[in-house]
């Protein structure tokens, strides 16, 4: 059953439940108000007419002809407890006013409602009026209820039905359009419901957010799949290349060297860039294991400089630390020595000959906090969005003899994950870059 059938049918039992309790109610007062307003008209139409009759030296003046019969109401005059003028009911005898006030009379045919109204000298003007039958009332009363009842029920459930099929418009052009992209090979099709702000307008428009998310990752997939396949193609071709010749060489030893050692070279940039990936893909998935241990920070950034001295060297550029003498943190220390070889490598590679590069340590609210700063040739604004992204080089025939597939960097991010830390940049173009990588200094217990 669809929701919209359930609304209706909802709706109109409702509708149906507060119908019969609002006839239960009528049904029950409608007693008391009857009589209420019949003895409400009778007095209402007994200070009509004595407005029109006057006191004169203890005679009564008519200003006007009285009709002793009107609306149902008869009218008598009274003069010291008896009847002087006008006409009473036969059924219910005589009996002279009270004090005034409304009394109740049992007569012949049924009970009688009289309003004796004080003139004034031992005058007084007497009302009489027939009670309504209840038992007829309330007969009529629940005969009209039991033929409004179902008109009532099926009028709520057409008016249900018109306005739930009117809100659900939109939900239908929602699955319709949904439906349309399902079946499409198109991914940049949109819902795109505009014109409300409704419930259905905005989860349409959700629906269209996570289509540009799907979309991107996508595209991204695509992309990484393209890149990845472009990166391991030139080695295998360079390792088939090699392989064909060194077959050709046979007994040629020097010449059998010189290929084994490219197909060595060849084979381990494959190695690497395999390793990469997976460790992409762990992150990916959020199995990427850490093994925490504790460790001086400071001890490993100077372990790591060391072994890039050499490379810094060959440009002229500086290395140095600037922090605390020893920094202890909790954390996966082979992660953390790829996080510095891959900022320095890159601030190396990028740098200016004859430049510098610093590698900040400090300690931020119980994170240990590692900035790489550099004074090369920096990354434009266009690029520095995309620098996380895998495979993506700003322009590698910038770097200086520095050749990668372009993961380093998504790596990063990806240990900085695992540790829950973060990592950021900051670059002007030719002005230089910083890169920070934040972590928490313990692990939580």
């Amino acid at each position: 059953m669809t929701i919209k059938k359930r609304i209706v049918i909802w709706y109109t039992i409702w509708m149906a439940l507060l119908v019969v309790i609002a006839s239960a109610v009528l049904l029950s007062g409608s007693g008391a108000l009857i009589r209420r307003e019949a003895i409400a008209e009778m007095e209402e139409t007994v200070h009509d007419a004595a407005e029109d009759i006057r006191i004169r030296a203890g005679h009564l003046v008519f200003d006007d002809d009285i009709d002793f019969f009107d609306d149902g109401v008869y009218f008598s005059i009274w003069q010291d407890g008896t009847v002087i003028d006008g006409r009473v009911p036969d059924t219910i005898g005589t009996f002279p006013p009270s004090s005034g006030g409304v009394s109740s009379v049992d007569g012949e045919e049924g009970l009688w409602y009289c309003f004796d109204l004080l003139l004034g000298e031992g005058y007084a003007l007497r009302g009489a009026v027939r009670a309504y039958d209840m038992g007829a009332v309330a007969s009529s009363l629940q005969l009209l209820v039991l033929l409004l009842l179902p008109l009532l029920v099926v009028l709520a459930a057409f008016g249900g039905y018109f306005i739930v099929r009117k809100a659900f418009q939109s939900a239908d052009r929602v699955i319709e359009s949904a439906g349309e992209i399902a079946v499409s090979d198109d991914m940049s099709k949109r819902i795109a419901l505009s014109g409300g702000d409704d419930e259905i307008h905005r989860m349409a428009a959700s629906f269209d957010l996570v289509l540009d998310r799907i979309e991107e990752a996508f595209e991204k997939e695509r992309q990484f799949t393209s890149d990845a396949s472009h990166e391991l193609r030139t080695p295998i071709s360079v390792i088939l290349a090699e392989a064909e010749y060194a077959e050709r060489h046979v007994g040629e030893d020097e010449k059998i060297r010189e290929s084994l050692g490219v197909i060595a070279r060849q084979a381990g940039k494959m190695s690497r860039l395999v390793a990469e990936l997976l460790m992409i893909a762990r992150s990916d998935k959020g199995t990427l294991k850490m093994v925490p241990e504790r460790f001086d920070l400071c001890e490993l950034v100077s372990v790591v400089l060391s072994t890039l001295e050499e490379e810094a060297g060959e440009r002229g550029i500086a290395l140095s630390v600037k922090g605390p003498e020893h920094m202890w943190v909790e954390a996966d220390q082979d992660m953390i020595t790829r996080v510095m070889i891959n900022f320095v490598s890159n601030a190396i590679a990028y740098g200016r000959s004859g430049g510098w590069v610093i590698v900040r340590l400090s300690l931020s609210e119980g994170d240990a906090v590692i900035s790489v700063e550099d004074n090369g040739i920096g990354i434009g604004r266009e690029h520095l969005g995309r620098i996380w992204d895998r495979f993506y080089q700003v322009d590698p025939s910038r770097s200086s003899g520095r050749s990668g597939a372009g993961l380093g960097l998504s790596i990063v991010e990806g240990i900085a994950k695992a540790h829950g830390g973060s990592v950021s940049a900051e670059s002007e173009e030719g002005q230089g870059s910083t890169f920070t990588f934040r972590f928490p200094a313990e692990r939580p217990g």
